[in-house]
């Protein structure tokens, strides 16, 4: 950004401007930077200024934009990089704010072990009623390439219907699922119902993003996360806690490459054996460097399967294998 000399009544309105900052009467100061800005458009710095201005009043699109113009406009490689970040968290405040929005989920891999493909889509649309109480639509599927009536390897379903979510807490949601679903290799159709409670957290520091000055570039974080719930299609109960240690390094803008351990139980009501599991193992994923781009892994998984394909539960028969994945991860979420 070039230097400017600022004319007078510029001045004048640039320190009643940070006057009412001081103050803390932000609305004022959003006025007085907003008329100063009619004529200096180009004055990236109070571009960034109004951007802080309208996320401290809850804005947060508003903000988004005034930190997009920067990240565009700017030569100051400072200031890009503080308003790409600030992008980031608008737009994640945008989303959750918004009284509707979408968000999907894609899990897409080979696991060596079958020579199996292997992919879970979740998509819903929330509609929010109220602060952490969201209804709408949704739609899941869950197939894989080798599975066969004779020969079941996962649960393959096709599910559509409508969802109530609660957020209990920032770690706990309550949601409830009603629809109509395909089994698969069951060959029938029938209602589908499942409620679930989920539980996850992080500790530990995740940056998303890496600055031209920033000589951290090494993140370590721990993932906890737990599920519980009824599946009223296949007439069962699941349970799922998952353990996740990851080290990240950032490559530059959103790009990272991260190297992790990760252990993982899963348990049904009736003793499948295909749902009833340990797994440890260890890999690496990368993230190229756009916001929404996919999330790259290959992992290898030590499984060993607690209950035999009798449905015997930890009777010394249980098998164990070794497999390696390999796929992608894309999380989408947007505001409507």
């Amino acid at each position: 950004m070039r230097d400017t000399l600022y004319p007078s009544n510029s001045t004048d309105l640039l320190n009643k401007g940070y006057d009412y900052i001081a103050k803390k009467q932000y609305s004022e100061a959003i006025s007085v930077f907003k008329t100063y800005l009619i004529t200096n458009p180009g004055d990236t710095k109070i571009n960034m200024q109004l951007g802080y201005l309208y996320s401290e009043t809850r804005s947060y699109e508003n903000a988004y934009d005034r930190f997009s113009y920067v990240a565009d406009y700017s030569s100051n490689p400072d200031e890009v990089d503080r308003a790409r970040t600030s992008m980031w968290y608008m737009k994640e405040l945008t989303i959750k704010n918004a009284k509707s929005s979408f968000e999907l989920y894609f899990y897409n891999m080979y696991d060596s072990y079958y020579h199996n493909y292997v992919s879970n889509l979740l998509a819903h649309i929330n509609f929010r009623l109220a602060k952490g109480i969201y209804v709408g639509p949704y739609v899941e599927t869950y197939l894989d390439s080798k599975s066969s009536p004779e020969n079941i390897l996962n649960d393959r379903f096709f599910d559509i219907g409508g969802f109530t979510k609660f957020q209990l807490t920032d770690y706990m949601n309550f949601e409830v699922r009603i629809g109509y679903v395909r089994e698969i290799d069951y060959k029938k159709n029938s209602l589908s119902f499942k409620p679930m409670l989920s539980l996850g957290t992080r500790l530990g520091t995740a940056s998303f993003y890496k600055d031209r000055k920033s000589n951290r570039t090494e993140n370590f974080y721990f993932d906890i996360y737990g599920v519980g719930l009824y599946d009223y299609k296949f007439r069962n109960v699941f349970a799922m806690l998952q353990l996740k240690e990851v080290l990240r390094y950032l490559t530059g803008g959103y790009s990272y490459l991260e190297f992790y351990t990760k252990q993982e139980a899963s348990l049904d009501s009736k003793q499948l054996y295909y749902n009833n599991y340990l797994d440890l193992g260890a890999g690496i994923a990368f993230k190229p460097n756009m916001v929404s781009f996919p999330v790259f892994f290959v992992e290898a998984i030590s499984r060993s399967y607690l209950v035999d394909e009798n449905g015997n539960w930890l009777n010394g028969n249980f098998k164990s294998i070794f497999q390696v994945r390999g796929g992608f991860l894309i999380y989408f979420n947007t505001k409507l």
